[in-house]
Formats: C-alpha cells, structure tokens, sequence
C-alpha cells in the first residue's frame, strides 16, 4: 500500500496484488475503482483508518479535508454547477434541509433497507439519524459525527473552591466571578463571540439549555422568539460573562475556547462533545483527568435539562456516477466497528455499541450520559433549525449578537433587530407565523 499526500489531498492508493487479494477483482480494474470524499478539518483523524477501506474494497479514496467555510463554497459550487467534483461531501447538521430541498444529495432510504437491517439498523442512535439525515420522509445521509453541547468545568478548581457542578446561570454566573483570577492568567468562563456561525451557535446552544426556542413551534408557527424574556435573560447572561474571559475573547472563535481550556487556562467551556476529547487526552491538554462535565445553565433548578444537538453526517451528490463505491465508503465508515475505532479519537459515535463501549465510557465519561440523553428523549436537534434559510438566519444574527458583544448595541436592541430580520426571512420564505 501507498499513501500519496497532496496539500489538503490525501490520496489512499491500493497497490500491486494486496488488490485482487483484497477484493478478487484484477488489478487493472481495482486500480480505476476511486472516489472522491470533501469533508471538514474534523475528518482527518479518518485518514489513519481510511487505508484500511482500501485494503477491503480495492476503492481509492481522495479525501479532501478543508476548513469549514471553503468546504461551504467548495460544495455549494459544486452542487449549484451541477457537477461532481466530489462523489461524497461532509454534511452540516444546519444544511441538510437546503439540500434535501434542491437535489444535492440522492436519497438513501433504498441503500439503507437493502443493506442496514435488524440490530445492526437498530444500533444507530435515533437522535442522530432523524436530525442529521432524515427530512421530509426520506434520508438523504448517514449520520458520521453526534456533537452533544454540554458544560465542562475544571472538576479540581470546583473541588477546590468548594462548588457543585452549576445548574443554574445564577450557579455558572458565581462560579465565574470566583474562580477569575487575571493575576494567575485564570479565567472563570468563556464562550465564542466571533460573528457568525460561533456567536450564533454558541449563543442559541445556551439559550436552548434554557428551554428557549428560536422559532417558536415549527411547522405550525415559525415566529422567532428573540423578543422574549427568555432570550433577552439568557443574553446578558451570555454577555455578562466577558466579565470572567480571557483578553480578547470578544473575537473568539470555537477553537480559541479550546485552547484555552486545553492551556488550563478557564474553569468552564461550555462547547460540543466533539471537543471534550481535546480536555481529555494527556498528549494535548494540561487539565486531562480534572474535567467534568454537565449539563447546559437553566434559568432555574426546577427546569428539566436540554442537550443541543448538532453533528456531521456524509451525502451522495446526486450528480455521481459512483453510487454504489460512495455507499459502501458511507456505509463502512458508519459501521458500528469503525464508529467505535473513531469514538476512541474522538468520542463523538452514532452508535449505541460505540457509546457502550467500556474503553470509550472510560476515556470520555459523559458518553454515557449522552446515551442516556438519546434514550430519554433529552436531545433536541433544531436548536440551529434545519431549514433552508436558515444561513440567512446566521448571517442575521450573527451580526446583531456581536455588536451586542462589542457594545455597538444594548442586548434589547440586538435581539429586537434580530427578531425583526428572522421574522423577514422566515416570512419571505412563506412559512407561516402566528
């Protein structure tokens, strides 16, 4: 076998006789076998697995690992040309309603009854397959990555200062102010303010935690909820809590929350579960076996838990003439085998035997509660609705949130805009409103 690395590229090519060995099909053949894989930065811990795929099918893979926004554009241009630059694109939890609408991406219910059957059907955590793939009746993807939003706090800093994992945003707020010490480069809390997809998706995770909606209860009514109480509440919460981050934090992006946790450098991060293993292992973090873990704030005790959801999942573009090489890619990737090999790097499955495995629960304890949260109906999937306009509802947003952060605009004045704008885009895209 050899691994040819192009820039972003990475080519997994099978050679010599380990091909007809491998599949029993004759070189030659085994050779033209290839596909093309456009995935997030997150994929690349599957470069290390995807030879192994080789070695079973004969099937080259060219996986293209890009930044978040350039795997945007890169899919979006291909789709919209009508071309198939790429025979499988990584899906965003937040885009599938746009490309089930246009055609992006074939639908896979018939792949999926024809080869997914019984427990192995069964073992797929049900959350992640409604939310990441399934819209209007059909599956148009198999869900890759399961992304919980859950609170981590430094367990020894609360040990220490004699507080209980916060329940309450009076909880996190105390929390905050008593474990800042700018003298130790210690800071109690810090979220991502960045405009744009951070500000938004860390701002609606928690106002979700709260109980809050965005749009108050699709299909029936799609009128936003940014002018209530709630949401107004949870702002200034979330705003307030600048007052215990780090210097500049106003511009941070998911991945400066990080590694600033990661540096021992905050005593709660607040993020998804695809990040606690960045806490977790020794070889990366300076606080590995100091994390716990919660849920999100409510705005009192009584209020039962919400857990944001959002993932990754991996679409067919519709334009390929390679369906059944993608599907047997899309198809081993998220086999309950693999899921637990990839749970060990990164502890974020689809599986319920990936999610029981013991090794896994003993690397990354709150798996456990996850599963749990996937079993008691916990997990709420359209805290970032799926719907096609929602980028529009993003871009919106975004914007209003980080003047808010900046102090360019009151928090009653950035949701009041906000809520205006959402209501436009949702009116303009003929949803109905109460």
């Amino acid at each position: 076998m050899t691994v040819q690395i192009f820039s972003r590229r990475f080519v997994f090519a099978l050679a010599g006789l380990s091909a007809i060995a491998a599949t029993g099909v004759p070189t030659a053949h085994a050779q033209d076998r290839s596909i093309v894989v456009t995935a997030v930065s997150s994929f690349k811990l599957i470069e290390t697995l995807v030879p192994d795929f080789v070695k079973e099918t004969g099937i080259k893979v060219d996986l293209q690992v890009l930044p978040y926004p350039q795997l945007r554009q890169r899919s979006m241009a291909d789709f919209v040309s009508g071309s198939a630059n790429s025979d499988v694109y990584a899906q965003d939890i937040i885009w599938l309603g746009e490309w089930a609408k246009n055609g992006y991406v074939r639908p896979l219910d018939e792949l999926i009854a024809r080869d997914i059957k019984g427990d192995d059907a069964a073992d797929i955590l049900p959350g992640a397959l409604n939310a990441l793939s399934k819209w209007d009746g059909k599956t148009w993807s198999m869900p890759f990555g399961a992304y919980y939003f859950l609170n981590y706090y430094r367990k020894d800093l609360f040990d220490q200062a004699g507080l209980k994992a916060p329940v309450t945003f009076a909880d996190v707020d105390a929390a905050a102010e008593k474990l800042t010490d700018k003298a130790k480069n210690q800071f109690g809390i810090s979220m991502a303010y960045q405009r744009g997809g951070p500000i938004v998706s860390w701002f609606l995770s928690t106002y979700t935690g709260a109980g809050g909606r965005l749009l108050k209860n699709p299909p029936e009514d799609f009128a936003p909820t940014l002018d209530s109480p709630e949401a107004l509440a949870v702002l200034k919460h979330y705003l307030g809590w600048l007052k215990y981050a780090p210097n500049g934090a106003v511009g941070h992006h998911w991945n400066d929350q990080t590694v600033a946790m990661q540096s021992g450098r905050l005593a709660m991060a607040p993020t998804f579960s695809i990040n606690g293993p960045e806490f977790a292992k020794p070889e990366v973090s300076s606080i590995a076996g100091k994390v716990g873990y919660t849920t999100m704030p409510r705005l009192t005790a009584e209020a039962p838990p919400v857990i944001p959801f959002g993932g990754w999942a991996l679409g067919i573009n519709a334009k390929t003439q390679k369906v059944e090489d993608s599907w047997r890619f899309i198809k081993w990737l998220t086999s309950g085998p693999i899921q637990t090999r990839l749970a060990l790097l990164n502890g974020t499955p689809v599986r319920y035997s990936a999610l029981q495995d013991p090794q896994v629960q003993k690397l990354y304890p709150w798996v456990a509660e996850v599963a749990a949260a996937e079993r008691a109906g916990q997990v709420f999937p359209d805290y970032r609705p799926r719907y096609p306009f929602y980028p529009q509802i993003e871009e919106a947003l975004g914007l209003e949130l980080n003047n808010a952060a900046l102090g360019k605009s009151t928090p009653e004045e950035a949701l009041k805009l906000a809520n205006e704008k959402i209501r436009k885009i949702v009116a303009d895209a003929g949803q109905p409103m109460k």
